[in-house]
């Protein structure tokens, strides 16, 4: 079976708090408030004083009521929207830790900054953030791995 790309867009949002990943509960808390808000998201990364989270486009059109949520629940929250990104979705690419390396490690020596990548394993999916900007190179340079026959 082929391997299919999808792309989907995205928009980036950044959540500050003061020691955010030291506390359990108000991560418990923003996840609580989009669930609620029913925006599906992907945690891009956290550190000690911010979440990143990557919510479809589709479903911008809720993020301000979250916003206001988020803030009279959780008080002394930052919340920043900081632009779009490009999420791909490589379907059934015969994933091996290997693989996965090759994908990630050429992304990188031809400059495209990988802002997320996520592999579900039961459904041997690839999901790769990029940036707007980098999208068809990203596309030109996994669509050459993956036709390429080589199995790893």
């Amino acid at each position: 079976m082929e391997s299919r790309i999808r792309e989907i867009s995205a928009i980036r949002v950044t959540i500050g708090r003061a020691k955010l990943a030291r506390d359990g509960k108000s991560v418990q808390k923003i996840f609580e408030v989009l669930e609620r808000c029913l925006i599906p998201c992907e945690c891009m990364a956290i550190n000690i004083d911010w979440l990143a989270i990557v919510v479809r486009k589709s479903e911008s059109g809720k993020i301000d009521g979250f916003i206001t949520r988020l803030k009279a629940e959780l008080g002394g929250t930052s919340i920043e929207i900081n632009g779009e990104v490009r999420l791909l979705y490589i379907e059934q690419g015969l994933f091996s830790t290997r693989r996965i390396g090759i994908i990630v490690s050429s992304l990188s020596m031809e400059d495209i900054e990988i802002n997320m990548q996520r592999y579900v394993r039961c459904e041997d999916r690839l999901v790769i953030g990029v940036s707007v900007e980098d999208v068809n190179k990203a596309h030109r340079i996994l669509r050459g791995i993956l036709d390429s026959g080589y199995k790893v």
